[in-house]
């Protein structure tokens, strides 16, 4: 009976209370520092706002390139549109959905600004520009039109 007590506690398993602690502190931890990012959903809105300011970026300048010059991407406080420098007309969207013209996500603002192309994909003046959207900025690079975070 006494060797039969004494296997059973031998293979006794489980966590002790100072394990179980260990674990409840870091998870608590984790979530202090890891969820206020996850309740801030303004953070999430203006990164998709961003991507997507991006993307008509890129789109202008390829634009540009295949007709030569004279595309622009206008950006006002709520929206963005790709349009002709000239005669200020959207151009058409990608999807064919209609005109390129997107309004920011509610709750997103930006910095008016208006950056146009040329023919080699350069921004015209070729300088370096910044778009600010939210706490984010996007950077458009002299000579190349590189677009970037």
């Amino acid at each position: 009976m006494k060797l039969c007590l004494l296997h059973r506690q031998k293979y006794n398993q489980g966590f002790t209370l100072i394990e179980l602690v260990v674990v409840i502190l870091l998870i608590g931890i984790i979530g202090f520092v890891a969820g206020p990012r996850f309740v801030k959903t303004n953070v999430f809105a203006e990164r998709r706002a961003a991507d997507e300011i991006l993307s008509a970026l890129r789109f202008t300048q390829q634009m540009a390139m295949a007709r030569g010059g004279g595309i622009q991407l206008r950006l006002s406080a709520n929206n963005y549109v790709v349009e002709e420098t000239a005669s200020g007309t959207p151009l058409q969207s990608p999807d064919r959905s209609g005109p390129y013209n997107k309004a920011l996500p509610d709750g997103v603002t930006a910095d008016a600004a208006t950056i146009a192309f040329d023919g080699l994909g350069a921004p015209v003046p070729n300088a370096d520009a910044s778009l600010s959207i939210g706490s984010l900025s996007i950077t458009v690079e002299a000579d190349t039109g590189y677009a970037h975070f």
